[in-house]
């Protein structure tokens, strides 16, 4: 037990046995490196270089000034390192000699800290970059998912387009009672080049304008009996699909070119001998001819072609192939 006027403290075993380092009264230096003296040297609170150094009375815990003032006045009247007492500011004081120490180890501090601020800056707009640079890749793979099962439910919803679209025994371009399907129509004037193609009507809402043109490996003589209506303007669904626009067009096709008896006039009482089979839509790959042509099949409906490839505010020009061929009869 040693007593230093009123007070007494009780030495631990090291304090008891330890010997006292002996003055340095030469040149002689010694070399410490600094990061062994980090943890000296670090604040407990803000774990960065002490600044304007305040130690507890009682304890003799070393703090940034701001950063202990700042811990007392939110209530928390306690060290942060041992959990001691501390009543108020006046359990502080300041240790100018410790900040004159960390002065004479780091004379160069100022810098070291704005070179610290330019390498923190640095790291947080590259985590910034990547932050963004994943959330737009997570905004595109939701989109493409969201794209996906949109797909298969129009996949799903087939037979009931179908059924919609097409009813058994009838013409697929023929609507039905209160309700407009694929309707034929021509512009009201004819349109110089590269100039938009303008309807009787504007669009609805779920509507597009579609321009059917032969294929240029079509037989130019079925081409030239059908003349300008070779080239067919229509208004329709999106919702319609790759395969009621075949139907259409190959009914269309062969009233045009005399194929149907039912379009005669008398009507024929003998049936056609000939047919137009082998119907197939194509569409470039991206508007406007130079590019390859895409085959369009099945129950894609005009919607997914105009998200896959034609991406322009204008009628969407679709391209088709045929022939007519015998009636091979039984």
């Amino acid at each position: 037990m040693t007593e230093l006027g009123e007070k007494s403290w009780d030495l631990s075993l090291y304090e008891l046995h330890r010997t006292p380092q002996e003055a340095i009264t030469d040149t002689t230096e010694i070399a410490v490196s600094p990061r062994s003296l980090q943890s000296e040297l670090t604040c407990p609170i803000c774990l960065d270089m002490l600044t304007s150094t305040m130690t507890t009375k009682e304890c003799l815990h070393r703090f940034c000034a701001e950063c202990i003032i700042t811990a007392l006045r939110s209530g928390n009247k306690e060290c942060p390192t041992c959990r001691k007492k501390l009543v108020s500011k006046r359990s502080l004081r300041p240790d100018p000699n410790f900040d004159m120490l960390v002065s004479k180890i780091f004379p160069d501090r100022e810098e070291y800290e704005e070179q610290q601020e330019k390498v923190l800056a640095i790291l947080s707009k590259n985590h910034s970059q990547q932050l963004m640079s994943t959330i737009g890749e997570a905004i595109k793979a939701q989109a493409a998912h969201v794209k996906m099962i949109n797909r298969k439910k129009n996949l799903s919803d087939y037979d009931e387009l179908m059924a919609s679209h097409c009813q058994v025994g009838s013409d697929p371009h023929e609507p039905r009672e209160g309700e407009e399907d694929t309707v034929p129509y021509r512009p009201k004037k004819k349109r110089k080049a590269g100039e938009a193609i303008e309807g009787p009507m504007g669009l609805q809402p779920g509507e597009v304008e579609v321009v059917f043109k032969p294929h240029a490996c079509v037989d130019p003589e079925p081409v030239a009996r059908l003349g300008e209506t070779s080239t067919r303007y229509i208004k329709t669904k999106v919702e319609a699909s790759i395969d009621h626009m075949s139907q259409y067009l190959a009914l269309r096709l062969a009233s045009d070119l005399g194929l149907n008896p039912a379009d005669q006039i008398p009507p024929s009482p003998l049936p056609a001998e000939k047919e137009v089979v082998g119907l197939k839509i194509y569409i470039y790959q991206t508007p406007g001819p130079g590019t390859e042509l895409t085959e369009l099949t099945g129950p894609e409906t005009l919607e997914m072609v105009i998200e896959d490839y034609w991406k322009v505010l204008k009628p969407m020009e679709l391209y088709y192939e045929f022939e007519v061929r015998d009636i091979v009869r039984d």
